[in-house]
């Protein structure tokens, strides 16, 4: 290893290790901050980020769409010309409370048994923790890279309406671009995210006249004839898909297809190149007693890399145009992203990890979304690499102070190698 990154590595290892009680305070107190997503109020986690970077003497600025959702950015120009790395995280979280198996406050943030306990720690309290220490600590070691390096934190990530990175790439786009990006939402320390699956949204509405049970002659039911359209919407599930050569790679090696069923569950590599239709919610009649006069459903397409959105949304006004009575609208389309697998900072957070004592990650394209897809559709090489996500919608969501502590040193450790001087 190159003496200058030496040093570097072992000053952040050092750092991180007489912070580690400070580290794991803010990750608890921002789980305390309640950020469900919705309503998306952020302003108490949003005011603990801002004292942090206060604390540190790191300047930011307010980007805000909304004023109980605020977004900010930092920058730091290093001294010589060089490239832009950018770190990328939200505070808002799933709603809490609802699911059985909770055993404590779901915003308790209690540290216990080596964890941190509560909704949103591991998506992604612990990343943004973790990057907020990182672009720290590397801005103490500012006259040893080059180029530029900055943080954004957003407040409308889960929601998908773009009111977090979406509003600050319209008003500030040219501080948004950078060279590369790097997150920290749970993607499992044994993995790195290159890729996310696309997602469509769409409602049906069917409309009947309705009558009194029994007499089907006057009328038919909206429930039926909804129940026929969710049965062909499977068709959609069969349109042929040019998937990136870099997952079909994954489904021809018999131990990367295997490897990947052990990173996100039994079956999921056989998911990866399908069009996947799921109905989540339906609502419709008033009466046991009548034939239905009205059936309403919303449909989640989810799309991967390589499906034409345009060709799906299609086709499924075509099945919605056999039914006269129906009615389609389409809610949101947000197509796959992805980044090289086999670029520089891919192999850079590999090799970091590795170095680091830790298994070598994976490259993995994934289900879930992520604000890395507004660099991704602009070329943009994004990546994320944070702590296990297995419980993130789930009751007692933790993250191991091991693993937080080793997202601080990834993170840190791999934005210096990218950005350090010649």
């Amino acid at each position: 290893m190159d003496y200058q990154l030496e040093q570097i590595r072992n000053q952040i290892i050092k750092w991180v290790e007489r912070d580690e009680e400070k580290i794991v305070n803010l990750f608890s107190r921002l789980v305390q901050c309640e950020t469900p997503s919705p309503p998306g109020d952020t302003r108490q986690a949003m005011a603990l980020v801002q004292r942090f970077l206060d604390s540190e003497g790191l300047t930011y600025k307010e980007v805000n769409a909304e004023e109980t959702m605020p977004n900010i950015i930092s920058s730091i120009q290093l001294p010589s010309e060089g490239r832009h790395l950018m770190f990328n995280g939200h505070i808002d979280v799933l709603p809490a409370g609802d699911e059985p198996g909770w055993t404590d406050d779901p915003w308790s943030g209690k540290i216990a048994d080596g964890r941190v306990w509560g909704r949103g720690t591991s998506d992604m309290k612990a990343g943004v923790t973790a990057m907020l220490f990182a672009y720290s600590y590397l801005s103490q070691l500012r006259d040893q890279l080059k180029g530029k390096l900055s943080i954004t934190v957003v407040s409308d990530e889960e929601t998908g309406y773009g009111r977090g990175t979406g509003y600050m790439f319209e008003q500030i786009e040219s501080e948004m671009e950078a060279d590369v990006v790097l997150s920290a939402e749970p993607s499992g320390t044994d993995a790195i995210s290159f890729a996310s699956k696309g997602y469509m949204q769409f409602t049906v509405q069917v409309a009947t006249r309705g009558a009194i049970s029994g007499y089907s002659n006057e009328s038919k039911s909206a429930i039926r004839i909804a129940t026929d359209i969710i049965h062909d919407l499977d068709e959609l599930e069969k349109i042929e898909v040019n998937v990136s050569s870099s997952i079909t790679d994954i489904l021809a090696d018999p131990k990367r297809y295997k490897r990947y069923d052990e990173l996100r569950g039994e079956g999921a590599a056989d998911i990866l190149p399908l069009i996947t239709v799921n109905v989540g919610t339906i609502q419709g009649g008033s009466s046991p007693s009548v034939i239905s006069p009205d059936c309403k459903f919303s449909v989640t397409v989810v799309l991967p890399v390589g499906a034409d959105s345009q060709l799906v949304y299609s086709h499924a006004q075509d099945i919605i145009a056999r039914y006269p009575e129906a009615e389609i609208q389409l809610d949101g389309d947000s197509p796959a992203d992805i980044s090289d697998p086999d670029s520089e900072m891919a192999h850079i957070l590999q090799e970091t990890v590795e170095n680091l004592g830790w298994i070598r990650p994976e490259m993995v394209p994934d289900v879930a979304i992520s604000d890395c897809s507004y660099w991704r559709y602009r070329g943009t090489p994004a990546f994320w690499y944070g702590p296990d996500g297995n419980e993130c919608s789930a009751a007692n969501e933790s993250v191991t102070i091991e693993e937080l502590l080793h997202i601080v040193r990834t993170h840190a450790l791999s934005a210096a190698r990218y950005l350090i001087k010649d």
